[in-house]
């Protein structure tokens, strides 16, 4: 199954501008967490809105449970500089492959 939990605020470029020391470290740590979820094959896609209200991660998980446990682990949602809201998602059109549609 996927899901889809809903990063706010993004970390536009007005927030990054502003974070002071501590949360660009929480924030390099949230990046790590993606990568470690992407290698581990699930995140499906991950990004924010540059200039909107909304960072976008993208999961597969078998249940909600182990879905909000992925949200929950996520370090700006731990720290508080992020607030997160599950959905169950639905992909009727994939990213296309470099080989392919």
């Amino acid at each position: 199954m996927n899901w889809v939990y809903l990063l706010s605020p993004a970390l536009d470029r007005r927030f990054l501008a502003a974070a002071d020391a501590a949360t660009r470290a929480v924030i390099d740590e949230h990046g790590e967490y993606l990568d470690g979820l992407r290698e581990r094959g699930t995140l499906v896609l991950a990004g924010r809105c540059w200039d909107g209200p909304y960072g976008i991660v993208i999961l597969e998980a078998p249940d909600r449970e182990a879905a909000e446990a992925l949200m929950a682990g996520d370090p700006s949602v731990v720290a508080g500089i992020q607030r997160a809201e599950l959905f169950e998602f639905d992909i009727p059109y994939p990213p296309v492959t470099a080989g392919g549609r």
